[in-house]
Formats: C-alpha cells, structure tokens, sequence
C-alpha cells in the first residue's frame, strides 16, 4: 500500500499503533525488555515512530500483526526511515571530512607564506668585490638585485660565470663591462630567467629567481623593462602602437594606457612621432621608442644591453642623458656596454667581469681594459 493509501486509512493505523503502545506499556510493566520510547503521532496525516530499538520494534510488529497490508505499511516505514537516518549520518560524515580537508590545505597555504615571507636570507657572506673602494654594505631592504654564489656551465667543466657574489641596490646606476664571452650576456639572460644558474641563488625584487616556477616568470620580467642593441620594435606598429603593447600586456584601460603612453613619450622626447613607424625613424629614435616601451609600465629595474651599440655619437650621448634622468626618477639602471667613452665620462658603478670572474668593482669607476 502506498502512504497515500495508509493516510487514507487513517484510523485502522491508529488502532494498531494503539495495539502497540498497549503492548509496549505492558511488557514495561511485567519487566520485559522493550522498546526506550512508544511510536508517537504527530497528525492524522503522518506517522512517526521515534527512538525505538529495530530489533524490538520489529519483535513487536511480528507479534502484533504478522499480516496484512497494515503491517507491511509500518515495517516499510521503519525501513525508510532507518535508510533515511543512515544516509543523513553518511552525508554528515563525508560534509565534515571535507571541512577539515579545506581547513587542513588553508593552514598549510597560511604556514608555507609566512615562511616565505620569514624566510631568512642565505647564509653565506657575500664576498668582498676586488677592488672595491669604499663601498657601504647596504641595508637589506635596498638590495634590489642578488646573486650569492652563481656558477653557469653550458659545457660541464667550462663555466660561463664562474661563482659570482653581486648586490645592487635600489636606485642605483650600474655600468657591467667586460670582452665578448666573459659571462656578461650570461648574467642578463640569469637575471630575466631565460637562463637558470646550474648552482647559487639569485634574487631580483623580491623573487626567488632561481627557484621561480615558471608561471610566475612573466611577472618577474613585468617588474624589469629591457631594452636591446637592435630595438627589437614591431615593423607594422606604429611608435604609439609599440609604447601601448607593454599597457595591453598587462590590461591597462583604454583612456588610462592613452594618458600613460603619451606622457612617457613625452619624457623621451618623441612626442610628435606618435603616428610614425619604426622604418621611419632614425636609430636615435628606435632607441628612444624602445625606451619608452621599457618603462611605461613603470618598472623599478631597466636594464639595456648594448644599448648603444648601433648609435652615432650624438645619439649615443642622448641616450645616455636620458638613462641618467631615469635613474634620478627612482629606476634602478644597469647598461652592459663596451663603449668605454661612456663609462669613463659618466663615473657610475662600474662592475667588471673577466672569464665568467667579477674582477673588479668600483663606485666613480672607469673602463678597466684587462688585457
């Protein structure tokens, strides 16, 4: 029978349920064992029976009504109502399995960044550079750039840079110089995580470069802007166009990329190319354009390799002004350079690296020509 049915046969269940109780209140009477509470009705559309021992219960049935459709009514209700239990039981159980779960991952979550953000810098002192002229060890949080102990081999045996201690502060201008092949390209592509050290730490404004996984690698280049010998600007772009490709990157606003762009054209002195092509600017020009794609996101580091290497003269003297009025707006700046004219004029850190070797490093420093 259905519990439409049963409902509907509402006062042949109250009789048997009287039975019941009848039967349960006399076995409690004569010391029998029974069943701790007797089935109780809520309304004369529903039947309950709470907190009553299975076995008992069930013994009780049997005896009271072995047959008929009453019978079974009740014993199915029993059932589902047991299944129901357990089932509730069960989704309680996994409900706070999962819980913990979570809790136990946003701990662990919680404990691996405060160790990160505790976690103490590397053990070993840095090395003194040769040569260097007194130089101030600076406070920790003005070191931008470290390297503690870098060595990279392309060929087993034959180190490109050869355990390298360095430590640049915030703000500051760097000249790095040296031949062809002593490791200073090396050092660049290391610093930019095109290339990890086979062994040493290096940290570049807060990332553990080194150890970086690899989604977060354009993040950390987001924090440095390039600038290379040969431009690297794209051919079909107008100069608005390039400068506006770095705010794109990184989603900037229409109306706000408009306002960054033409300000930082402004600051390299090309405000009325805006519209030109690359094709149609001199090399002094590129190079500006590059500039001003480098730092319109506002980086704290640039660094430009060979930025000079194509420039006549003029230009070349031009460029540099402009990198120097940059790093007085706060822009730590690193230029790899042979041009020895302009280290020598401009008196900046000049860091010297010999066969993969720092062999020398000097604050007012001028072209050291080892050879």
């Amino acid at each position: 029978m259905s519990r439409k049915e049963l409902i509907e046969d509402t006062e042949e269940v109250r009789e048997v349920i009287a039975q019941l109780q009848a039967k349960v209140a006399a076995g409690e009477q004569d010391g029998e064992e029974t069943a701790e509470e007797v089935i109780e009705v809520d309304t004369a559309e529903e039947v309950y029976e709470e907190d009553i021992a299975g076995d008992t219960f069930e013994e009780v049935i049997d005896e009271t009504v072995t047959k008929g459709t009453i019978g079974d009514v009740v014993r199915e209700n029993e059932k589902q109502r047991k299944e129901k239990k357990a089932l509730e039981k069960e989704e309680a159980r996994a409900n706070r399995a999962a819980t913990e779960k979570t809790v136990v991952r946003e701990r662990r979550t919680a404990e691996r960044d405060r160790r990160s953000t505790q976690r103490p810098g590397p053990s070993r002192r840095a090395e003194t550079p040769k040569k260097a002229k007194g130089k101030k060890p600076a406070a920790k949080d003005d070191v931008i750039i470290s390297l503690e102990g870098v060595t990279k081999s392309y060929v087993k045996g034959i180190p490109a840079l050869n355990d390298v201690t360095l430590h640049i502060n915030r703000g500051e201008f760097v000249f790095i110089v040296g031949d062809s092949g002593s490791g200073k390209s090396t050092l660049i592509k290391l610093l930019l995580r095109e290339l990890k050290p086979t062994s040493g730490s290096i940290m570049v404004n807060g990332f553990q470069v080194d150890k970086l996984r690899q989604w977060k690698i354009p993040k950390l280049r987001r924090s440095m802007g390039v600038v290379f010998q040969d431009f690297r600007l794209l051919s079909d772009l107008t100069v608005y166009e390039n400068v506006a490709f770095a705010q794109r990157i990184i989603q900037v606003p229409a109306k706000q990329m408009k306002k960054n762009v033409s300000n930082m054209l402004s600051v390299v002195g090309l405000p009325g190319k805006y519209k030109a092509k690359p094709d149609e600017l001199s090399g002094g020009e590129m190079q500006r354009v590059a500039l001003a794609r480098a730092l319109v996101n506002r980086p704290p580091i640039l660094l430009a390799d060979e930025p000079t290497g194509n420039l006549d003269p003029k230009n070349t003297l031009e460029i540099m002004n402009l990198l120097e009025q940059i790093n007085k707006n706060g822009t730590t700046v690193i230029v790899v350079t042979h041009n020895d004219k302009i280290v020598n004029d401009m008196q900046k850190r000049v860091i010297t690296i010999k066969k993969g070797v720092i062999v020398s490093d000097e604050e007012k420093g001028g072209y050291i020509d080892e050879d």
